[in-house]
């Protein structure tokens, strides 16, 4: 090893050992440990979905793949699979990007695996999938993005997809990479300074989740978002994670918490006053993400001994504000009916074994599409 990390690690030691030490010894979070309810005796449907990605950079594009898995856990049937495979164009934002794909493929097995009156389990949390911005890409606020999705209605207008049937058709299977990779090669290029492209790009994925949640309601169903490594520090307002510090305060004991601001209506717990500006009026996206979309965030253990899981569960506000009590009961009676793996949800312990995708793989689609003997300069692996 380099002899300078290990004296930059040395330099540093005292201060590193200090702050974990100080911040697991002054531990206080001012909540209430509650009692789980009694578990569900109703018989309910229930569904479970992940997703999966890898990027491989050549010495003059950008190889991605990504794919999906959902499947009816009870009653039990077939999955349903979803996959892409392409050249990113342009190859830039690459990981932000790619992750963006999934999560469109994710909603479209997902929309073939809709409960009826149960739950539909998702891994992970509803926030980065709603919260469309990032700070590697250009565009900051909802006034730019809005203007840059009109942009690029002109730039796919000479296209084979029609713009006013993209949204549509992307319930199908992603459109945005297919339509940019058609671009290139009629035109060579992606014209422009302006990234409009991540506009569509994000204006998909918005939309296709807007749809796939609404129709998890239509159905009586509750779409359950559920986290195993949450890094969220707002409930207790320390240096550890949340999650750890719960841990601490009850390291084995079953339960769950649930404090003043666990509900909210729309995004406006991540973002503030400012959510409302962040979407686009277009589909009806702003109306749903601001006013509609419905969360309840509490932190609960399930098992004995287990993970502290955060959870997410989505209501439609547009047709009632449910008692934040009343309904984290309700949401945790039905998912302690169902089978766990040590206080975590089998079915999506399986959905995650599924939608894995392996370096294995990668080489795989990379000799199957001809670029076996192309030159890498370096390749970027990453898992979801």
């Amino acid at each position: 090893m380099d002899s300078s990390l290990i004296n930059a690690a040395l330099n540093n030691r005292d201060i590193i050992l200090s702050i974990i030490r100080k911040a697991q010894y002054n531990i206080k979070c001012n909540v209430r440990w509650r009692q789980l309810p009694e578990k569900s005796d109703e018989e309910f449907e229930y569904s479970a979905e992940d997703g999966g990605d890898m990027v491989s950079e050549f010495d003059t594009f950008t190889l991605y793949m990504a794919k999906s898995y959902s499947s009816f856990f009870n009653p039990l049937s077939q999955p349903h699979k979803h996959a892409l495979v392409g050249l990113l164009i342009p190859p830039k934002y690459a990981l932000y990007r790619v992750s963006a794909y999934r999560e469109v493929l994710e909603a479209r097995a997902s929309l073939e695996a809709i409960p009826q009156d149960g739950l539909f389990l998702f891994d992970g949390s509803i926030f980065p999938v709603v919260t469309w911005w990032a700070p590697r890409t250009s565009i900051k606020d909802g006034k730019r993005l809005s203007e840059l999705i009109e942009v690029s209605q002109e730039k796919v207008g000479d296209v084979s997809i029609e713009y006013n049937k993209l949204m549509d058709m992307s319930l199908d299977h992603p459109q945005v990479p297919v339509i940019l990779m058609e671009m290139a090669l009629k035109r060579g290029k992606i014209e422009g300074r302006e990234e409009w492209y991540l506009a569509l790009e994000i204006f998909e994925k918005l939309f296709v989740y807007k749809e796939l949640i609404k129709r998890i309601w239509e159905r009586g169903s509750i779409p359950i978002y559920i986290t195993k490594t949450s890094r969220s520090t707002k409930l207790c307002g320390l240096n550890l994670p949340d999650v750890h510090i719960l841990k601490r305060l009850r390291p084995l004991k079953p339960g769950y918490v649930l404090w003043e601001g666990s509900l909210g209506i729309g995004v406006y717990d991540r973002i503030g006053e400012g959510a409302e500006t962040m979407y686009p009026e277009t589909g009806g996206i702003r109306d749903f993400y601001t006013k509609r979309l419905g969360i309840l965030k509490i932190y609960a253990r399930l098992s004995q001994g287990g993970s502290i899981l955060q959870i997410e569960a989505l209501f439609d506000a547009s047709r009632r504000i449910p008692s934040a009590e009343e309904f984290s009961e309700e949401v945790l009676a039905k998912i302690l009916s169902i089978p766990m793996q040590r206080g975590y949800p089998t079915p999506l312990v399986l959905a995650h074994h599924h939608a894995v995708i392996t370096r294995r793989d990668m080489e795989s689609i990379i000799k199957v599409s001809g670029l076996e003997g192309e030159t890498r300069e370096r390749e970027m692996l990453v898992y979801f």
